[in-house]
Formats: C-alpha cells, sequence, structure tokens
C-alpha cells in the first residue's frame, strides 16, 4: 500500500485514540522511551488479521490482544512477573482491553502492552483517575520523569502502537547503539523508525515483539530467545549486536539510579533499611532520634524540681533519698536524649539565675481570685524548663509545702490551670509546643488536677484530642484530701464530684485530688512493681486500694534511675578535697579504702580500715524506720563497728540521735541537720548502708549505695525488694542483704550475716561490690520504660 495511506490510516487511528478518551479530554500516547522527534516517519501498512492462532506461549515481556473470531477481543495473556505484581500493575492489562474496544470502530487491530518484567521503567497503562505509583526500591515519581519512565511527575502515559513488521531493541546502558534505520530517505515500508536514545533516558534491556501469526510453542526464556527461536515469522530490517544470555545481570539497577550499595546491605538488611527511612537518610547513614518514629512533645509538671527546689530541709531530704525532686531533674534530661521535645513546669519558689522573663502575662481564677502569672524560661541540657510566677508561690523557697490545707489547695489549682494550657502561650525557641503529639507527665497529688482539668475543659468540648496525660505515684500517703464541701473550688463541672468523692475509714466521706486523677489519667506509673503490688493491698493503699485495682490495666512500674553526673564515684566533685579521692570499678579497693579513712578522720572517728562502717542517710520519721535502729542499738553497740546516722525531721527522733552519739561516742556519730556533700561522703566511705523503711515506694540511696561499692542492707518492701537482690552463697549472686519484716531482731539478722561474710568471706563481698557497681542504674534505661508507657497513652482513646 502506498505511503500516504499508511500515514492516513495512522492519523485515522490516533484520533480515535483522542475522541475515545474519558470526558472527551485529549489524551496523550507516550512510551519509556523518548518522544518521536520531528521528522521521524510513520509508516503503517494496512493488515488484515489472520485466523485466531492457538495461545500463544506466556512471555516474561510481550503481552498480545487480537481479535478472535465474530469481533470479540481475545484477553491479553500475563506474563508470570506479571502475574505476582502489585494490584496496580495488573489493571493495566485491563485497561489495554478497554483501549482496544475504543479504537475498534477505526481499525480492526490488534494492540501490543509492553509489561516491565522486572523493573517498572517501560509500562504500557491507560490513563487512570488515579495515577500509579512507580515500583522500585528508591524511586519516586520526580526520579522516574527524569529517566523517561512510565509514569513522569504524577500523569499517567500509555504506549500504544499499530503493529509492525520488525523487531525494535531497546539496549541496555553500554549496549552501543540501537540497530535502527535513522534516516528519512531509506526507511523501509512496514518500519517504525525510532530516534537514538540520549542518555540518561535509558531503558532496560528488554526486547518488544510485535504480534505475529504464530503457533503454540514451548516457554522461552525472555524475548531475545524468542526472537531468536523464531527468526522465519518476522523481518528483522538489522541484525541486532550479540546480547550476553542473560541480560537482566549485565544491567545495575543501583548504577543506573547513582547508587552503589553496599554489598552487606543487601537481601534483608536491604529490606529493612527501606522500612527504617528514606533514600536520604539510608545515603546519609543517619540513624535518627533513639525514639524513633515515637518521638513526641513532653511536658513534665511537677510542684519540685532539683537543683533549684532543694534549701529547704524537708526537699533536700527527698531528693537524696529518691524523691520527688530529684525525678523531675534527671528524667526530663533522659528523654530529650532519646530525641523528645521536653518541658519542665514547675512554680518559681524564688529569683533563679538561670531563668529569664519571657514577658507573658495571663491571668487565672484560682478559689474565686484573678491572678496575674508570669514565665520564666530557661533551657538547659536540652530540656526547656518553664517557671511559673505568681503571689502564691513567691517567697516559698524554704517551705513550699507550707500553710493550711486551703492555701496549699488553692496554689495547686492554679499552677494546674495554668500547665495545662503552658504549650500554647509559651513559645519557647520561637515556637510553642502546641496540643498536638502531646503528653503531660503530672507527679503526685500536688498537679493529680491537671488530668482532670484536661479532660473536663478541653478533651469533652472537642479540643486537645490528641493530648495525653500520665500520672505518676511517688508517695500515695499524700492525697489531696479535703471536704467535699470545698469542690465548688476547683471550678469543675457539678457531675465531675463523683470522681473526687471517696470514703474509707481513715478519712471518712471526702474529696480526693489523687483519687480523680487516678480515675482521669490516660496512663498510670508507680515508682516501681514492688510498691505497685503494694498499692492493691488495704494496707499499702492507704484507701484507694479499689481504684487501684480498677484500673489495674493502666498501671505500669517503672524504678527510678539515678543521675551519673551528680552521682558517680568517678566525677563526684564532693570527693575531690579533704583526703577523699574518686574511684572507679577498677580503683575500687584503694579509692573506697582512702574516702573511708577520710571520713573517719572528718568527724573524729578512730581511723580503721579494718571495722566495718555503717552508714543511715534519711528522713528522721516512722516511714524510714530510724526508730528501728534505734531498738537494735544495743546490739550494734556491742559489735566491733562504726555507725554514722544523717537526717533530721522528728524532734524525738532527732534527739535520739544525739543521745546515742554521747552515750557511744567511740562508735556512734549522729549529725542532725542535713549537708549534700556529706550524704556523698558517707554513700562513698562507708562499707553498708542500712534502710529499714517500713514503705518505700522507690528509693534511690540504695542505688546510689550500690554504684559507689557500698552494699546495702534494706527492709524488702517497695522499690527496694525491686532493687536489692539477696545474696547467695552458693551461686555467688545477689547485691545485698534483706530482711521481711520491719523488726529490730531481723534487722540484727541480716547484719548478722553481713558482717561474717564482710570479715571471713572478702571474696564474695569483692563480688557483690562488683555486681552493684556493674549495673545499668542510669536515667536513660528509665527513660526507654517511661517512652513504652507514652506511647501506650498516646493510642489510647
Amino acid at each position: 500500500m502506498s505511503s500516504a495511506a499508511a500515514s492516513s490510516a495512522s492519523s485515522a487511528f490516533f484520533l480515535a485514540l483522542a475522541s475515545a478518551s474519558p470526558g472527551g479530554g485529549r489524551r496523550r500516547a507516550w512510551v519509556g522511551s523518548p518522544p518521536f522527534h520531528a521528522g521521524a516517519s510513520l509508516k503503517f501498512p494496512f493488515w488484515a488479521p489472520p485466523p485466531p492462532p492457538p495461545r500463544a506461549p506466556r512471555d516474561a515481556s510481550v503481552v498480545r490482544a487480537e481479535p478472535e473470531a465474530g469481533g470479540t477481543e481475545a484477553p491479553p495473556e500475563r506474563s508470570g512477573d506479571a502475574a505476582r505484581a502489585p494490584r496496580a500493575r495488573r489493571r493495566t492489562v485491563s485497561c489495554g482491553r478497554r483501549l482496544c474496544a475504543c479504537a475498534r470502530s477505526v481499525m480492526d487491530r490488534g494492540f501490543i502492552h509492553f509489561l516491565k518484567p522486572k523493573f517498572n521503567f517501560v509500562r504500557a497503562q491507560q490513563v487512570r483517575r488515579d495515577h500509579v505509583q512507580p515500583v522500585g526500591r528508591y524511586v519516586s515519581g520526580t526520579g522516574n520523569a527524569a529517566r523517561g519512565g512510565a509514569v513522569a511527575g504524577g500523569e499517567t502515559k500509555s504506549a500504544v502502537a499499530a503493529p509492525p513488521l520488525s523487531i525494535v531493541k531497546f539496549p541496555p546502558p553500554g549496549y552501543g547503539t540501537i540497530i535502527l534505520p535513522s534516516g528519512d530517505g531509506d526507511v523501509a515500508p512496514g518500519t517504525v523508525v525510532l530516534p537514538a536514545m540520549k542518555p540518561p533516558l535509558q531503558s532496560p534491556a528488554t526486547d518488544f515483539v510485535p504480534p505475529v501469526s504464530t503457533s503454540k510453542t514451548p516457554d522461552t526464556e525472555g524475548n531475545v530467545g524468542f526472537a531468536e527461536k523464531r527468526p522465519a515469522e518476522v523481518d528483522v530490517e538489522a541484525a541486532p549486536p550479540p546480547a550476553p544470555a542473560v541480560q537482566e545481570a549485565a544491567w545495575d539497577f543501583n548504577t543506573y539510579i547513582g547508587f552503589d550499595e553496599p554489598g552487606e546491605a543487601k537481601g534483608d538488611a536491604g529490606a529493612s533499611a527501606d522500612e527504617a527511612g528514606s533514600f536520604e537518610n539510608y545515603e546519609n547513614n543517619d540513624p535518627g532520634p533513639l525514639a524513633g518514629e515515637n518521638v513526641m512533645n513532653v511536658i513534665v509538671v511537677a510542684a519540685e524540681c532539683s537543683p533549684w527546689c532543694k534549701t529547704g530541709m524537708d526537699i533536700t531530704l527527698l531528693n537524696i533519698i529518691g524523691g520527688l525532686g530529684d525525678v523531675v531533674g534527671a528524667l526530663p534530661k533522659a528523654l530529650a536524649r532519646r530525641g523528645h521535645r521536653v518541658m519542665v513546669v514547675v512554680p518559681r519558689y524564688g529569683d533563679y539565675a538561670e531563668a529569664f522573663d519571657m514577658g507573658i502575662r495571663k491571668y487565672y481564677k484560682a478559689a474565686g481570685q484573678d491572678l496575674e502569672v508570669n514565665y520564666f524560661h530557661a533551657f538547659i541540657d536540652g530540656v526547656d524548663f518553664v517557671f511559673i510566677d505568681a503571689p502564691l508561690f513567691r517567697h516559698r523557697q524554704d517551705d513550699i509545702y507550707g500553710g493550711n490545707r486551703q492555701e496549699i489547695m488553692k496554689r495547686m489549682i492554679l499552677f494546674c490551670k495554668v500547665a495545662v494550657e503552658v504549650p500554647w502561650h509559651v513559645p519557647c525557641g520561637g515556637v510553642c509546643y502546641g496540643d498536638g503529639n502531646l503528653v503531660f507527665i503530672a507527679n503526685d497529688w500536688h498537679t493529680a488536677l491537671l488530668p482532670v482539668y484536661l479532660k473536663a475543659y478541653y478533651r469533652d468540648n472537642g479540643i486537645m484530642q490528641y493530648t495525653r496525660s500520665v500520672l505518676v505515684i511517688h508517695n500515695i500517703a499524700h492525697q489531696g484530701r479535703g471536704p467535699v464541701d470545698e469542690f465548688p473550688y476547683m471550678d469543675l463541672p457539678e457531675h465531675y464530684l463523683q470522681h473526687f468523692e471517696l470514703y474509707d475509714p481513715v478519712g471518712g466521706e471526702h474529696a480526693n485530688i489523687f483519687a480523680a486523677g487516678l480515675k482521669m489519667a490516660d496512663r498510670v506509673i508507680t515508682v516501681s512493681r514492688g510498691y505497685l503490688w503494694e498499692l492493691k493491698t488495704v494496707e499499702g493503699g492507704w484507701g484507694l486500694h479499689d481504684i487501684i485495682r480498677s484500673n489495674d490495666w493502666k498501671i505500669n512500674g517503672i524504678v527510678n534511675g539515678i543521675d551519673h553526673k551528680e552521682w558517680n564515684p568517678e566525677v563526684d566533685v564532693h570527693l575531690r578535697s579533704d583526703g577523699y579521692t574518686n574511684y572507679s570499678l577498677q580503683t575500687l579497693d584503694a579509692g573506697k579504702r582512702q574516702c573511708k579513712a577520710a571520713l573517719q578522720r572528718e568527724l573524729g572517728l578512730e581511723v580503721r580500715d579494718d571495722v566495718p562502717l555503717l552508714g543511715f542517710i534519711g528522713r528522721l520519721d516512722g516511714q524510714k524506720g530510724v526508730d528501728i535502729i534505734g531498738d537494735a542499738m544495743p546490739w550494734i553497740a556491742g559489735q566491733d563497728v562504726q555507725l554514722v546516722m544523717l537526717g533530721t525531721g522528728r524532734a524525738d527522733l532527732e534527739r535520739m540521735l544525739q543521745h546515742f552519739e554521747r552515750e557511744h561516742h567511740s562508735k556512734v556519730r549522729g549529725w542532725v541537720g542535713f549537708s549534700v556533700p556529706m550524704a556523698h561522703r558517707i554513700t562513698a566511705g562507708a562499707d553498708v548502708l542500712v534502710m529499714p523503711s517500713r514503705f518505700e515506694p522507690c528509693g534511690l540511696n540504695q542505688l546510689y549505695a550500690m554504684a559507689y561499692g557500698t552494699v546495702p542492707v534494706v527492709h524488702a518492701v517497695g522499690g527496694l525488694r525491686d532493687t536489692v537482690a539477696p545474696f547467695d552463697p552458693f551461686a555467688g549472686a545477689g547485691l545485698g542483704w534483706t530482711f521481711d519484716r520491719a523488726e529490730a531482731n531481723k534487722l540484727i539478722d541480716a547484719l548478722g550475716h553481713c558482717l561474717d561474710t564482710y570479715r571471713k568471706y572478702p571474696e564474695s563481698w569483692r563480688g557483690i561490690q562488683e555486681r552493684g557497681m556493674s549495673q545499668d542504674l542510669s536515667w536513660d534505661h528509665a527513660a526507654e520504660l517511661y517512652e513504652e508507657v507514652l506511647v501506650k497513652a498516646k493510642y489510647q482513646w
């Protein structure tokens, strides 16, 4: 047929495709190689379909659709790889069938669908409503456009061509040029002429065979083998260059995209890298934050924080023996090291040199009084410290829990109202935290109203829906009890009174702030697993045991950590003078001996290395069990030991310490009062730390002691039971000695075994010290456990 007729047929063919597009829009036809340049001729001879042949074998890359007898269309065959391809890839076959139906009115012809056998660079695809994303490990839509892929810039393109009578080969990179006529003058009839490909627009090594009338043959290995086995059925214009047996092996995908993946990163490791992050992170080898995808905004709210709230007598003792202030000072820094954005909100009791006024003024109502609130800010160790300044908090540095019950409650109501809105009003670093991906960590009853206000004021009204609250129980003995008549001062809806009402034999009918906070919090944490078990008992729950039991599903026990910057014998600043020395596990013997001698000299005791030196540090009250030591004093004084006690509290217990020092002056020292340097020096110089606490939610002093190579003797309650494993001489395990009842005879029995091991079995004693100093007692480990609870709260609805 003449060339003019062929050109007319091809023009009519493409006009039919344009008219058949959905919505009357114009459809563009593309292939995975450069578009036809101006001047290239398209010569399609008229072609009459032969009788329908038997179904051709499935091929790796050629899918054929031929009209069957009677005008019905035969479904195209899918290759083995295409059958296993994702759903979006498989749907392109059905799209091709619809395209054939649209063009049947113009010319009764078959269509070729070019399917990608392994790499997704050349695909025949009908225009779809939702574009098909390219398939590949590090392939994006933009990158595919640069390479001339089937999907470029989110636009779907399809390859449609009339069946020519020659083989068109797209060689892989580095395989010479395309063996096709490139000039317009000597183009054989029935040949599609494509311009030479320009880098970097290269296609993978795939042979495209036009549909020809063939008989059924066995399956072949790729299109190259198919063309070699059927040479007589096609008119080859020019012989292609020799190709390797397996062309895919000669074509490197990583080289194609400009990325050389190390050998050890392939296989499962490569798949893991794909899941872990983007291509940019993989290329830069950036591990990202320790928290990974669980990074959140965390706001820790507490009534005290170390080191600012430490000058008061009670607060200092709480921090040294494992109280709230030390936790609030150390936990946020550990969370920040894991990648979270962390803020600490505390009242401003005094003038803190590190904090500066942010110039923000807000007004809040507390117990019927409008109060002005100012915000001060300090950024230390990756943590934002925000101090709430208000008249109710000023000048209470030495007595932050002082005043009558109404005054204390008024301060805590104001503090919780202000804290819950801090993420909106305080632009730390120029940017507010906001209420998305946010978790509050409230501590003890002083901030137990925060979960209640968060729910009553905001979440019940559709605000702060993605904000969660976690309440930490440090000491359930203090609960914020008060008469039910004082409930209106809390400015809450009337129906919230049911969450506060509580009756128990001790308090009778009363309003309990801690009870409401436990109910409203998304998650609850206690400072040890042993303490959590005790809270479920009538004796240990202090009237809240039923609430603890009913909310057991959301409570976790996590032991506190210690701050290794402050409590570490290698860097302890209080051991650098007065004859003391820093030491480590490697220098334990010499360092411990020197610190012991320096402590004996400082306190006026006889300097003896062979005598066991016992120590006690804590509040002088019934909880810490110092009176149990008093009951055991006759036995202790009869042993060849020395005893040093440091603390303050009840007046009668203070007089008891002074009496023991006068009565046993050569063996006993009682320091009434408190000294932070002396607490560090006793921990370093003593051989044994005695902790006969009647109850101990967590306790940090036993952790400090083990970090310094001092062996603890403790009452097995709460956190003491969790952290001090009893010594087993047969297994060579254990960290100290425990006794199961808070009685003097039990303490004497445990001390007797301890002193016997110290004198007779030095190797076992050294093993106990080494095991204690080798533990991971840092806050980094505790912060990881806290993070797990925060994630549970985040996804809890």
